[in-house]
C-alpha cells in the first residue's frame, strides 16, 4: 500500500478552527493484514492558497507555518511539534469511504488516514467502496483503505501530489485547481516508512447573524436571506432565532449551511462591514454576519446535503424555488373567528338548512394550512373558572399550566373533510363537514370537547361552522382551494333551522322509542337503528320515522335479512350536505333502498348461514374517542374461551377500542399531555360502561395482544341457565387469582382466556400429569415447554389448557393420550374448562426475514455490508422475475398468499397451459404490480430482505438430553415436503432484537435415528444442559410460544459474537390485596397513557446508526435494557421513567437516518400505480401552513449498511424497467383479444351442447352479492372519507401504503382484517354455488346412484359458473 500512500491524499472532521481535543487515527495495514507501528506524529496549520490569513494560536503552539508569498504557489511543509493523538492500526483488508466518486478533472482521490474530534471512548470501524469513474488515479479507487471512527467527505476538487525525502520526513506538495479552504493536516510516519497524510476540511458552515429585531421568525428571515444567498449557491440553509429573556428590541440568530466554502465566500462579501448596506436592511435594522464560534451540527450538515440532493433528484430547480415561505400569505390563509357552532344539516324543501345543537362565541384566528386548519383563542383562567372547569380537568392539570391564560388550539385534518361550504351572507361562515372529531387542546393539554359541548353532540353531529368576524375576508376564502388537500368549495346561502327539541333529547327519545314494547326489536336490530343515529348516519329525529317500517321488516323478513338490509343502507346513504338532494335522504327514499336491500340480501344470508362455526364468531364492536363513542360491526373474528363457552349469548360481548379521532392509538407524547383524555374520558367509560341497544356493557378484560392494541372486551350481564351471568362471575370461573396481588400480572393471566384461539379439542383430565422443570443457576431451561403423545395429529402445538399455556411436542416414548405440564406452564389453577386450546401449529416453515434490528447488529458484529446488498438484490432480481412468465407470476402469488381463496394461481397456470399472456389482461398487470409494490415497499422501507439459508421456527427444549450444551437441533420441511435438518454454526435470534449480544451463534447437530427429536417437524431444539439457557440469552426468550430465527449461511455468521444481556428481572408492583376489576382497568389506562415501548425501540434505531460502535455503544445497550423493562411493563406494572433514558436521547434524535424517512407517495389508480414526487415536503418544514403539525422531521443521508439498502432501491425506477420487462411476458406473438375472450372460447369449445343460459339470473345475483361484499369492505376499510380503496387491493388482501412506505397500527389491523373478510366471502359464494345444486337435486327428489349425482351437481356447477 506504500505505492498507494505516496499519490493521495485522505479527508476528516471540518472545522475552522484547530481543534484542542484529542484524535482516533488508523493507518491502513499492510496487505498482509501486520500492523504498522506509528514512529511519529505532527500536526501543523496553514492558509489556503487565496491568502487569507487562518493562523491561530494554538496552530502556532503545535506546529510551524510558513507565509505564502505569493496567492496560487505551491505551499511548503516541514514536520512541525507533537499533536494529542490517539494512534491505531487496522488488520483488516484496506479500504477507504467516499460519499461519491470524483468528477472527472477535479480531484485526484482520497487517502489512508483520517482524524476525528474524539467525542467518547467507544470504537468502531467501518468501511464503503468509492464508485468507478475516470479520474486521475484510477489504480488508487480500485484500493480499498480502511478509516477509523471517520465519517468522509465529499472530495474537495484538490489535487495533491507527494514527494518522499531521503529522511523519515516527508514533505507534500499541494497544489489547488481552485480556491479551497482547507486549514489544518495531520502527518504520520510509520518505522517502516509507510506514510499517511490526512486533511482536516471544512465542511459545512455556522454563520453568526446579529441584529436581529426581537420578534422575527426564522421563516421570515429566511425569506430575507435567500436572495442574498442564492448569488453564492447556497440554496438550502437552515436559520435558527435565539431567544433572548433580555428587554432588548434586537436579538441574534445563526445560518448554517452545508457550503463551508460558499460560506465563505458569503462572508468575504458581508462580514465586517463599516458602512450601512440597504441589502442588509430588514426590519429597520442592518443586519451583521460573522463566523460562529461554534461548529455547525455535523447531522444538520448532513440533512441539509442530503435535502438538496433530492430536491435535485426529483427534477426540481433550487434556484426556482421558494424555500421558504412567509405570512405575506397570512390575508388568504388567517381569518377572524367570531363563533364557533357544532350541528348538522337539515332539509327544509329543497335546500340544506344549518341546524345549530351547540354555539359559542370566541374571539378566534382560523389558520389554514396545508393539511389541516386550526382555531385559536384564549380565556382568561381567572374570568371563566366555569367553562375552564367543563374542561374536565384535574387539579394537578391546573397546576401545571402556570399561565393565567387559557389557549386553546382546535385542530381540524383535511383529511376528515367531505364537503366545505362557504356562506357569503352580511356575516359570512365557513361550513364543514367532518367524517371524524377535531383534536383539541388547552395550555397544551388535550381535551375531549369544546366548552360546554355534549358528549352526544360531538359524537353525532359532524358539521361545524366558523362565522367570520369580518365579512371581507370572504372574497379570498377561495383561494384555499389552492391547497393540494383541500375539498373543493361551495359557495351558498345557507339559513338556520331550530327545532324544539335539543340534540340530548332527541337520542334520549329515539332509545326510548327502539325499547317499546310493541316495536319489539331484536338487539342485533336496535345496534344497528342506534349506529343509524349515533354514528351520525341520519339525524335521530329521522331514524324515529323508520322505526315503524323497520319493525314490520322485522316481523316480515326476519332479524338477520333486516340487519343486512340496514347495514347496507349505510353504504348507500351519502353525505348530508349542498351536494346531495333533500329527496336523498327523506323518510320515503330511506325506505325504498331498504326495500331493495332486503330482496338483495335474503338469498345471500340464507347460504352464509353454513359459515357458523366454533372458530369464528360475529363480534359487535365500539370504538372510543376523546369525543365521541362510535359503533360498528357485528363482523366475524377468531373466538376465544369465553365466547365459545357462552356462543349463544355472543352478543352480550362488545369490543371496545380507544383511539384517537383518526382511528389511530395514541402514543407517548413528552411535549403534549393526555393525562385528560385518559384519566377523564377513557377511565369514565371503563368505570361507567356503554349503552348500546338497551343493554348496558361493563369492563370484562383484555388479552396481551389487544392491550397493546388499546382494546378491551365489554360484557353486557345475561341469564344463561338459570345462572346471572356478569363480568365478575365469568372471571371467577376462570380459576383462582385471588394469590395474584399486582394488577397488571392479574390482568395478563386472566387475559389467556381471551386470546384467539382457533379450535378447542376435548382432553379427559386422566390424560393431564405434571412434571418438574429443569431448572440449573437460577434458570428454567424448560420454561414453557413440555411433551404431549400422539394425542394431536402434528408435532409441536403451542397451547392453552385451563390455567396453562405454553409449547407441547411430540415424544413417542408416551404412549396413550398423555399431556405433560410443567410448573412454569401453569400460570394459574382452579380453571374448569379442560379443552387443549390450538394457538399455532408448526405445521411449516415460515419463511426467514432479515429486520432493520437484525440486519445493524449483524453489522456491528463484523458481516460485511456486501452480504446484505447481494441478499437484497437477489430479493429485487426475484420480484423482477415475477412477471417474467405466467408459471412465474403464479408461484409468486402462491409464495405471498394472494389469490388462493378465488384460486387464482390455478387460473394463471391454467393459462399458461392455454398460451396466453398476462399482458393481454389489464386486471392481471395491475394484480401483479400491486403484490410487487407491497414486497418492494417491504425492502425499501422496513428492510425486509429474505434469507433462503435460513428459517422461522418454534422452539422446544430437548427433552431427551441428547444435545450438548451450544448445540440445536434444527428440523424443518422445505417447500417441496422435504424434511431437512441444518448442520454446522448456525445464528439463532429472537425479535425484537436490540442488544448486540441477542443475536448468537450455535452449532446445528443432527441426532441417533432411534432418538425422539427426529419424529419432530418445523421446529429448532435447544440443548438443556450449560450453565445458561440459550433462549433467555436472546433478547430475553422463553420456550411457550416464541419464535425463533435460525440462519445456516456462512455468510451471516458474525466474527465478532457479542455476550448476551442479562438484565436483573424487575419485580411486579404489589398492592397487598387481592386485584378487583378496578384495578384492571385502572392499569389498562395506566398503560395507555406510560408505554413508551415504540419510542425507546425508535431512539435506539437511531442512536445506533449515529454512533460508530452502533448497537455496541453505551447508550444503545442502556436503550436495549430500558426496551426489555417495557416489554415486561404489561406484566409487572413498572413503566419507564423518563429520567431512565439517556440524554442523547433528548438531543441526537431530532435528525433521523434517511432510511427512516417516507418515502414517494402512491396513488393506487383503476389502471396502475402512480409515484409522486415527495422532495417538495422538505421546503415546509418553516412554512407557517404547517400549521396544527409538529414540526417536520429531518433526515440525513446514512453511511451505515440500512442506508446503503435504503438508497439502492428506487421504487419508480424499479417500475419502469419491470414494465419494459413485462412487454415480452407472451409465450407466444399471436394476435389476442384479450384473456376474457380467449378464455371464452376456450370454455366454448370445451362444452359444446351444454345449457348454462337458464342461469344468467342467478349468475347477476351472485355478482351482485361479489360487488356487495367488494364495496362494503372497500368502505369499511378506507382511512379516508373520499379516497378509498380500489379494488385491487381488496383482492390481493392488502392496503397498499400510500404515504411512501409507512403503515400504521391501524393500517396493519385493516390489512388483516380485510383479506380474512373478503376470502370468507369468496369462499362462501363458491360453496354456495354448490350448495344450491345439491339442494336443487334433494328438492327434485331424485335417486339416483351417488355417483352419478356427483357428475349431475358437478355439471349444475359447471353451467353456473359459465353463466357468471
Amino acid at each position: 500500500n506504500e505505492e498507494a500512500c505516496r499519490t493521495t491524499a485522505a479527508y476528516a472532521y471540518a472545522f475552522h478552527r484547530p481543534y484542542k481535543g484529542r484524535f482516533k487515527i488508523l493507518l491502513a495495514g499492510a496487505g498482509d493484514g501486520e500492523q504498522q507501528e506509528v514512529a511519529s506524529v505532527s500536526y501543523r496549520a496553514w492558509r489556503p492558497a487565496s491568502g487569507a490569513n487562518t493562523r491561530s494560536k494554538a496552530a502556532q503552539k503545535v506546529g510551524k507555518e510558513e507565509e505564502q508569498e505569493e496567492a496560487g504557489k505551491e505551499t511548503h511543509y516541514q514536520p512541525g511539534g507533537r499533536g494529542d493523538f490517539d494512534i491505531q492500526l487496522a488488520s483488516q483488508a484496506p479500504g477507504v469511504w467516499v460519499d461519491r466518486a470524483v468528477p472527472k478533472g477535479r480531484a485526484s482521490a482520497a487517502g489512508a488516514g483520517a482524524g476525528e474530534k474524539k467525542k467518547d471512548k467507544d470504537g468502531g470501524q467501518g468501511e464503503g467502496e468509492s464508485e468507478e469513474e475516470d479520474v486521475d488515479e484510477r489504480t488508487f479507487l480500485q484500493k480499498k483503505f480502511h478509516i477509523f471512527e471517520c465519517v468522509t467527505r465529499e472530495l474537495s476538487g484538490m489535487k495533491a501530489s507527494l514527494t518522499t525525502v531521503a529522511d523519515v520526513k516527508v514533505d507534500y506538495t499541494l497544489k489547488y485547481e481552485q480556491e479551497k479552504n482547507i486549514q489544518h493536516c495531520i502527518f504520520i510516519t510509520t518505522k517502516e516508512d509507510r506514510y499517511c497524510w490526512a486533511s482536516i476540511a471544512m465542511e459545512g458552515l455556522e454563520i453568526f447573524v446579529s441584529d436581529v429585531k426581537k420578534g422575527t421568525s426564522s421563516t421570515d428571515l429566511k425569506r430575507f436571506l435567500a436572495p442574498l444567498l442564492k448569488p453564492f449557491s447556497i440554496l438550502v440553509f437552515e436559520v435558527r432565532i435565539h431567544r433572548l429573556k433580555s428587554e432588548a428590541a434586537k436579538t441574534t440568530a445563526t445560518l448554517t449551511t452545508h457550503k463551508a466554502i460558499e460560506g465563505d465566500n458569503f462572508l468575504r462579501r458581508y462580514a465586517k462591514l463599516r458602512v450601512p448596506l440597504r441589502e442588509l436592511q430588514f426590519n429597520g435594522f442592518q443586519l451583521a454576519f460573522r463566523r460562529s464560534k461554534f461548529e455547525p451540527n455535523e447531522l444538520l450538515v448532513r440533512v441539509l446535503r442530503r435535502e438538496e440532493k433530492e430536491l435535485i433528484l426529483e427534477g426540481y430547480d433550487p434556484s426556482g424555488v421558494e424555500i421558504p415561505f412567509t405570512h405575506g400569505d397570512s390575508p388568504h390563509r388567517e381569518y377572524l373567528v367570531s363563533s364557533v357552532a357544532c350541528g348538522n344539516w337539515e332539509y327544509i324543501g329543497p335546500q340544506p338548512h344549518y341546524r345549530p345543537y351547540y354555539e359559542t362565541s370566541v374571539d378566534a384566528t382560523a389558520t389554514f394550512g396545508d393539511r389541516c386548519f386550526v382555531i385559536n383563542y384564549s380565556t382568561d383562567r381567572g374570568a371563566d373558572d366555569q367553562s375552564f372547569e367543563a374542561l374536565n380537568y384535574t387539579s394537578l392539570e391546573v397546576q401545571q399550566c402556570e399561565s393565567s391564560v387559557v389557549l386553546y388550539e382546535v385542530q381540524f385534518q383535511y383529511s376528515s373533510l367531505t364537503s366545505i361550504v362557504i356562506d357569503p351572507k352580511a356575516d359570512p361562515s365557513i361550513i364543514c363537514t367532518v367524517s371524524e372529531g377535531p383534536k383539541i387542546w388547552a395550555n397544551r393539554i388535550r381535551c375531549i370537547g369544546l366548552q360546554g359541548l355534549p358528549i352526544e353532540v360531538s359524537t353525532s353531529c359532524q358539521v361545524y361552522r366558523l362565522r367570520l368576524a369580518n365579512a371581507a375576508d370572504i372574497s379570498n376564502l377561495l383561494y384555499l382551494e389552492r391547497t393540494k388537500a383541500f375539498p373543493q368549495c361551495t359557495i351558498l346561502r345557507v339559513k338556520d333551522v331550530y327545532f324544539d327539541l335539543p340534540f340530548v333529547d332527541q337520542i334520549r327519545k329515539l332509545k326510548q322509542e327502539m325499547e317499546a314494547s310493541r316495536h319489539n326489536l331484536s338487539f342485533a336490530v336496535k345496534f344497528q337503528v342506534q349506529k343509524l343515529a349515533q354514528n351520525g348516519y341520519l339525524p335521530p329525529r329521522v331514524v324515529m320515522t323508520l322505526i315503524d317500517y323497520i319493525s314490520l321488516t322485522q316481523t316480515r323478513s326476519g332479524p338477520a335479512t333486516t340487519v343486512a338490509a340496514l347495514r347496507r343502507l349505510f353504504q348507500q346513504l351519502p353525505y348530508a350536505g349542498p351536494s346531495t338532494k333533500a329527496g336523498d335522504l327523506d323518510t320515503r327514499a330511506i325506505v325504498d333502498l331498504l326495500n331493495s336491500n332486503i330482496g338483495r340480501v335474503t338469498e345471500e344470508y340464507e347460504y352464509q348461514s353454513a359459515e357458523k362455526s366454533s372458530s369464528v364468531m360475529t363480534i359487535y364492536k365500539a370504538d372510543v374517542t376523546p369525543t365521541g363513542i362510535f359503533l360498528t360491526g357485528p363482523d366475524p373474528e377468531s373466538s376465544n374461551r369465553v365466547l365459545r363457552k357462552y356462543a349463544d349469548h355472543s352478543d352480550h360481548f362488545l369490543r371496545v377500542t380507544f383511539t384517537d379521532e383518526d382511528g389511530e392509538v395514541f402514543y407517548f407524547d413528552r411535549f403534549k399531555s393526555n393525562r385528560v383524555v385518559f384519566h377523564e374520558r377513557f377511565a369514565h367509560i371503563l368505570r361507567d360502561g356503554i349503552e348500546v341497544g338497551g343493554r348496558l356493557y361493563e369492563f370484562l378484560g383484555f388479552s396481551h395482544s389487544s392491550l397493546r392494541a388499546q382494546t378491551c372486551w365489554f360484557l353486557a350481564p345475561f341469564s344463561s341457565l338459570d345462572q346471572y351471568v356478569n363480568a365478575d362471575l365469568i372471571i371467577s370461573n376462570l380459576g383462582d387469582f385471588s394469590h395474584i396481588q399486582c394488577p397488571a400480572k392479574c390482568a395478563a393471566r386472566i387475559g389467556q382466556a381471551f386470546t384467539e384461539t382457533s379450535s378447542s379439542i376435548p382432553l379427559e383430565s386422566g390424560c393431564v400429569e405434571e412434571v418438574d422443570d429443569v431448572e440449573r443457576n437460577g434458570r428454567v431451561f424448560s420454561d414453557g415447554a413440555t411433551q404431549k403423545s400422539s394425542l394431536l395429529p402434528a408435532t409441536v402445538f403451542q397451547i392453552r389448557y385451563a390455567g396453562a399455556k405454553g409449547m407441547i411436542s411430540l415424544d413417542d416414548r408416551l404412549h396413550g393420550d398423555v399431556l405433560r405440564l410443567r410448573p412454569s406452564m401453569i400460570k394459574y389453577r382452579g380453571a374448569k374448562d379442560s379443552k387443549i386450546e390450538i394457538c399455532g401449529v408448526a405445521s411449516k416453515m415460515l419463511p426467514l426475514v432479515l429486520n432493520r434490528q437484525l440486519i445493524k447488529i449483524l453489522e456491528d458484529l463484523g458481516v460485511p455490508n456486501g452480504v446484505f446488498e447481494d441478499l437484497q438484490a437477489s430479493a429485487i432480481e426475484e420480484l423482477r422475475m415475477s412477471v417474467s412468465s405466467i408459471t412465474n407470476a403464479a408461484s409468486f402469488l402462491e409464495k405471498h398468499d394472494v389469490g388462493l381463496a378465488t384460486q387464482t394461481t390455478w387460473l394463471l397456470r391454467k393459462m399458461g397451459s392455454l398460451g396466453l399472456a398476462l399482458s393481454d389482461d389489464m386486471f392481471f398487470r395491475d394484480l401483479l404490480d400491486a403484490v410487487v409494490l407491497v414486497q418492494l415497499q417491504q425492502l425499501k422501507h422496513r428492510s425486509r430482505i429474505p434469507v433462503k439459508e435460513g428459517a422461522t421456527l418454534y422452539g422446544i427444549m430437548d427433552e431427551t438430553g441428547v444435545l450438548a450444551e451450544g448445540e440445536v437441533f434444527c428440523t424443518y420441511v422445505d417447500g417441496q415436503g422435504r424434511l431437512n435438518h441444518a448442520k454446522g454454526p448456525v445464528v439463532v435470534a429472537r425479535s425484537p432484537a436490540l442488544h448486540p449480544g441477542d443475536i448468537q451463534i450455535a452449532v446445528a447437530v443432527t441426532v441417533p435415528e432411534d432418538c425422539p427429536l427426529v419424529a419432530l417437524h418445523n421446529c429448532i431444539v435447544f440443548s438443556s444442559k450449560g450453565s445458561r439457557d440459550l433462549p433467555s440469552q436472546l433478547a430475553g426468550g422463553d420456550l411457550d410460544g416464541d419464535l425463533y430465527h435460525v440462519i445456516w449461511d456462512p455468510k451471516l455468521i458474525p466474527p465478532r459474537p457479542h455476550r448476551p444481556a442479562s438484565y436483573p428481572r424487575v419485580p411486579p408492583l404489589d398492592v397487598g390485596r387481592p386485584i378487583a376489576r378496578q384495578d384492571m382497568s385502572d392499569f389498562f389506562v395506566q398503560f395507555m397513557e406510560q408505554d413508551q415501548l415504540g419510542r425507546v425501540a425508535t431512539q435506539h434505531q437511531i442512536l445506533a446508526d449515529q454512533y460508530e460502535r452502533g448497537t455496541l455503544h453505551k447508550d444503545c445497550i442502556k436503550l436495549a435494557e430500558l426496551h426489555s423493562t417495557a416489554v415486561d411493563f404489561s406484566k409487572t406494572g413498572i413503566p419507564i421513567a423518563e429520567d431512565q433514558l439517556p440524554r442523547s436521547c433528548h438531543v441526537a434524535t431530532q435528525y433521523r437516518p434517511d432510511f427512516m424517512a417516507p418515502g414517494r407517495r402512491v396513488k393506487v389508480e383503476k389502471h396502475g400505480i402512480i409515484f409522486e414526487a415527495t422532495a417538495i415536503d422538505m421546503l415546509e418544514n418553516d412554512n407557517p401552513r404547517r400549521v396544527g403539525q409538529p414540526r417536520r422531521k429531518r433526515y440525513y443521508e446514512s453511511n451505515k449498511i440500512l442506508g446503503i439498502l435504503y438508497r439502492s432501491i428506487d421504487e419508480r425506477a424499479f417500475f419502469q424497467d419491470l414494465h419494459e420487462r413485462s412487454a415480452v411476458i407472451k409465450d407466444d406473438n399471436k394476435p389476442s383479444a384479450g384473456v376474457l375472450a380467449d378464455l371464452w372460447e376456450y370454455i366454448k369449445d370445451e362444452t359444446v351442447g351444454l345449457e348454462w343460459y337458464r342461469y344468467v339470473g342467478a349468475a347477476l345475483g351472485m355478482r351482485e352479492m361479489y360487488e356487495a361484499e367488494v364495496y362494503d369492505i372497500i368502505l369499511q376499510y378506507s382511512t379516508h372519507p373520499t379516497e378509498h380503496l380500489e379494488e385491487i387491493e381488496v383482492f390481493i388482501g392488502n392496503i397498499i401504503c400510500r404515504s411512501g412506505g409507512y403503515r400504521s397500527k391501524r393500517q396493519k389491523e385493516y390489512t388483516t382484517a380485510m383479506k380474512e373478510k373478503y376470502d370468507r366471502g369468496v369462499s362462501l359464494l363458491i360453496a354456495s354455488m354448490r350448495m344450491r345444486h345439491e339442494g336443487d337435486s334433494v328438492r327434485a327428489g331424485e335417486e339416483e346412484e351417488e355417483e352419478e349425482e356427483e357428475e349431475k351437481q358437478e355439471y349444475e356447477t359447471l353451467r353456473q359458473s359459465m353463466a357468471c
